[in-house]
């Protein structure tokens, strides 16, 4: 009896810690899903606002991501946004060709399942000759909502000078 009370108790030790060893995996909180949108630039001309710059037409890419999580006490949505561009520009002025290539984060919290956000991005906009580099700041429009959805509009293109 004793013998088998030895083997039954090594048994239950093997099986926890083949629990031990598997349950890690289960009760990690896995990350939320990541929902992407991308657009198209074509043509859009900045507005110059730099002294010794000049407007550029911005063709390429806008891409945005997001994720988003639920509070389960508060209810509160957090929308995790990360917007980049990859745009090719020339000068309206001078004909010199631009590249602009950058990308920022943004969060934005709501209470109800769709929420829309207006924020700036600002690139580098990279003098390819000899005129000067200067700072593209985008304004952009994104709607995101807690279905997967996401969208987004350029609704201002200005350069400020510096890069």
């Amino acid at each position: 009896m004793l013998h088998s009370s030895r083997r039954l108790t090594g048994l239950l030790g093997l099986l926890l810690l083949a629990m031990a060893v598997c349950a890690p995996p289960a009760f990690t909180q896995s990350s939320p899903p990541t929902y992407s949108y991308d657009t198209a630039i074509t043509n859009q001309v900045t507005v110059n606002s730099c002294a010794a710059g000049e407007p550029v037409s911005l063709n390429g890419t806008l891409h945005l991501q997001y994720s988003f999580t639920t509070d389960a006490t508060t209810g509160v949505n957090q929308f995790n946004i990360t917007a980049s561009n990859n745009l090719v520009g020339i000068g309206q002025n001078t004909g010199t060709n631009y590249l602009a290539s950058d990308s920022g984060e943004y969060i934005v919290s709501s209470t109800q399942q769709s929420t829309e956000a207006t924020v700036e991005l600002k690139a580098n906009l990279v003098s390819q000759g000899s005129a000067p580099s200067m700072t593209l700041v985008q304004t952009l429009d994104i709607t995101v909502d807690t279905s997967g959805n996401i969208s987004a509009q350029v609704t201002g293109n200005t350069t400020q000078c510096g890069s």
